[in-house]
């Protein structure tokens, strides 16, 4: 029995398909922006008033890589007046930094095509809101040293600042932060295979833009 030769690709046709697998690629590399909003207040009618204290209302922080509710507290009212509650958290736009930067980069002109694009939508959708202040928190994953993660983490924070601020928002009014590999969201053990357990803590390599509330909007 003869083996059948298929006809070889032509030359146009080789283009088109490393086209399509750049495409292919560059679509599995675009990263995708996962908008955390906060869930409904937690309404407490506020206690009896107290001499030379005031009511702080409960509020939905950010902790952990999730909303955590702080509750209501007594704050004291010195000769200054009453110190002006933390704004609430908005929303938490969370971008993968695997789809953002390539493998062990951090700097603003190692972001990929995809991720620059998801980081300008970001600014467009913050452009169009009010804020009091955003922070970008750059996260790794737990593996490496801690100290070297820190230092990944801060890089890519800052450059995701500035392109933020490239595209218009105000740089006085952004903080970057990285956080290693603190406030893991994924549950992975050590037991299992070096190439599993890195895809298994794809999710812990994030940048989060948490985005705080203009008390005076509305």
């Amino acid at each position: 029995m003869k083996n059948l030769r298929l006809p070889r690709p032509s030359a146009a046709t080789r283009v088109l398909l490393a086209v399509l697998a750049a495409t292919a690629a560059a679509q599995a590399a675009h990263a995708q922006i996962m908008v955390l909003t906060p869930p409904p207040a937690v309404y407490v009618a506020p206690p009896v008033p107290r001499a030379g204290l005031a009511w702080q209302p409960g509020y939905w922080g950010w902790q952990y890589g999730g909303y955590v509710w702080v509750p209501g507290h007594w704050v004291a009212v010195g000769p200054v007046g009453m110190p002006p509650p933390p704004p609430p958290v908005a929303q938490v736009l969370r971008l993968s930094a695997d789809a953002l930067f390539a493998f062990d980069r951090g700097s603003a002109p190692d972001i990929l095509p995809g991720g620059r694009a998801e980081i300008a939508d970001a600014a467009a959708r913050l452009r169009s809101s009010r804020f009091s202040r955003i922070e970008v928190r750059g996260y790794t994953d737990r593996l490496g040293s801690p100290g070297y993660n820190l230092q990944l983490s801060r890089r890519r924070a800052a450059a995701v600042k500035a392109l933020l601020v490239a595209d218009g928002l105000p740089a006085d009014r952004i903080d970057a932060v990285g956080r290693g590999a603190a406030d893991p969201v994924s549950q992975c053990g050590n037991a299992l295979p070096r190439p599993s357990l890195i895809d298994c803590l794809q999710p812990d390599r994030r940048v989060e833009i948490v985005v705080y509330a203009d008390r005076t909007a509305g």
